[in-house]
């Protein structure tokens, strides 16, 4: 059995990341998903996950005839890998004993044995690993969504980490930015957090999709009381129409700072501190947080690749600017 507790306190079981619910609706597609044979019940990954009876294994199994640290199951170069790990009762991959110490690819469809058959596994989707964090004083965990996580909260994003287009993650606070890894602790409201990161696994982005950040430009229509904005993403394919929110003023302004902004190279153009854009907008710095987070998101359910590249945060000074230079404002 394996417990830990969730951001609303209540104990769940879970494995490293997220738990779906009962109905077993899975909220993303393409990301690794197990499903344990007795319960029925689908978990999704972590980048790295370690099996065993030890309470500090991320999969804890209550089960005598499972080692304190069993095996381990990770995300390396663009798969699921398996590893006993000279454990005495075995581990078994649709019935065949590991040999100690051996790696196996996993295949989605293929069924692991820890020490017994009473506790199995079977590989539900192969796909990659979501960024998370989680807090050790509590167990309460984080994943992103759509590679995107913030924390503590997206009601109070303080901290956005993502990978940028030079393929590191990376750690946004409003006063700078800094490269993370795997396995790093980030302080956040006095509390840390353990950064679990896919590093260096990702599969190549095809940028000839066209849906990468670098190569989509943006056409944003806005009416003449400015209460609504269309964005329209335009890409080598066409286009597509986001839905509306709200917080596609902010992108409407950036915008409109971006092309004003015509005496500056292209390295300096269309930037604006953070307290100079509140003031355009008339919100405080906690509200353009979160519309930033809302935008990035929105981005990356879209399918757009490196999304939290939208709103790009310089170091340092903290300033904002719209993340792509093909960009045309209209009326409707």
């Amino acid at each position: 059995m394996f417990i830990g507790k969730n951001l609303d306190g209540l104990d769940r079981i879970y494995f490293c990341s997220v738990v779906l619910d009962d109905r077993g609706i899975v909220p993303r597609l393409h990301v690794g998903i197990i499903k344990e044979l007795q319960t029925e019940r689908r978990f999704t990954l972590g980048p790295r996950c370690l099996v065993g009876r030890h309470p500090a294994c991320d999969l804890r199994l209550d089960d005598p005839r499972v080692s304190g640290e069993h095996a381990i199951l990770r995300w390396l170069d663009g798969c699921w890998e398996l590893r006993d790990l000279n454990s005495r009762n075995g581990t078994f991959i649709d019935g065949r004993r590991l040999k100690p110490g051996e790696r196996v690819a996993m295949a989605t469809g293929e069924v692991v044995a820890i020490g017994s058959a009473a506790t199995g596994f079977a590989l539900m989707d192969g796909g990659g690993p979501m960024p998370g964090a989680r807090r050790p004083s509590s167990g309460a965990h984080r994943s992103a969504a759509d590679h995107v996580l913030v924390l503590p909260c997206e009601e109070r994003p303080i901290v956005t980490v993502y990978e940028d287009c030079a393929g590191r993650w990376v750690a946004e606070r409003e006063e700078r930015i800094d490269v993370v890894q795997d396995h790093d602790i980030i302080v956040v409201d006095g509390e840390p957090w353990v950064l679990e990161l896919p590093t260096g696994l990702r599969a190549t982005w095809e940028a000839s999709a066209g849906l990468t950040l670098e190569l989509v430009g943006l056409r944003l229509a806005a009416s003449r009381d400015e209460e609504h904005v269309e964005v329209t993403v335009v890409h080598d394919g066409g286009t597509f129409q986001l839905s509306p929110r709200s917080y596609h003023y902010l992108l409407l302004v950036l915008a409109r700072l971006f092309l004003e902004d015509t005496q500056a190279s292209p390295a300096e153009r269309g930037w604006v501190s953070r307290d100079a854009l509140c003031q355009m907008l008339a919100i405080e710095p906690l509200k353009l947080n979160l519309d930033v987070c809302r935008l990035r998101k929105q981005f990356g359910e879209a399918g757009v690749r490196g999304a939290a590249g939208i709103v790009a945060r310089r170091p340092v000074t903290g300033q904002l600017r719209i993340g792509v230079s093909r960009v045309e404002v209209a009326s409707l």
